[in-house]
């Protein structure tokens, strides 16, 4: 969902996160929570400018010993973008990227004017858009779509997607998967796409508190046109949102 809108603002970062994530894809990290299945798909395209794509969970609660009703979930997405050029962090300028990164990098993904970090959560804070994401419920995927691009050359776009139950009686706000895909100027990069390993479950959390300590200060939020959409004075924070 993010874009590279304006002229990127570039910031020091360690390039740490290339390194492991390698280490991690090529031995044998341990896993985080999936309690479900997870299916992504992606179309390369001729001009890289953008790489259209899903990702799409799956929560079943017999996966993980669970016995939980989840009437919705949806996605919350963080996203990392380095240039291997400079070796820094990029962010896209003016939509608060840099403004809620964490000391690493990461920072939730959202279209600019969009209140919530929920991916696809339009600014009434219960209509999810489906363009964006279409919820799941349990036995039922709950899908992203994403389309990122607009970045230079030499850029690599990492994303972990989060499954997070939006609401039950029973688990509300427990995050039930996660999953991790790059695009590299255009393409996945198909030996790192797969659920995620433990420490980034870490990391998330570390977004999720970049996100709220900017949140209140963020300035009005407008939306971007979607019917339903009304402007609202800030950010709205997340609640604690914990492994299921």
């Amino acid at each position: 969902m993010t874009r590279n809108r304006y002229a990127p603002l570039v910031s020091a970062a360690s390039a740490w996160l290339v390194a492991a994530g390698l280490v991690c894809v090529l031995s044998s990290c341990k896993p985080t929570l999936e309690c479900g299945t997870w299916a992504f798909n992606g179309t390369v395209q001729s001009n890289p400018s953008a790489f259209p794509l899903s990702s799409a969970f799956t929560y079943t609660p017999a996966t993980c010993g669970q016995n939980c009703t989840v009437q919705t979930d949806a996605m919350i997405q963080m996203t990392w973008v380095y240039d291997t050029v400079t070796r820094t962090n990029i962010f896209a300028s003016g939509v608060g990227d840099a403004a809620r990164a964490d000391a690493d990098g990461w920072n939730i993904d959202r279209v600019d004017g969009e209140a919530y970090g929920w991916y696809g959560l339009i600014n009434d804070g219960s209509t999810f858009y489906t363009g964006w994401n279409t919820t799941g419920a349990n036995n039922t995927a709950n899908t992203l779509f994403d389309r990122p691009g607009g970045w230079g050359p030499n850029t690599y776009f990492y994303a972990v997607d989060a499954a997070v139950c939006f609401k039950s009686s029973s688990c509300q706000n427990k995050i039930l998967g996660y999953y991790f895909w790059i695009d590299n100027n255009g393409t996945a990069s198909k030996f790192i796409v797969a659920p995620a390993w433990q420490n980034l479950n870490v990391e998330f959390q570390s977004a999720l508190s970049g996100w709220n300590a900017w949140a209140p200060n963020s300035g009005p939020e407008n939306g971007v046109g979607i019917p339903g959409e009304v402007t609202v004075t800030h950010a709205a924070v997340f609640p604690a949102l914990t492994d299921l």
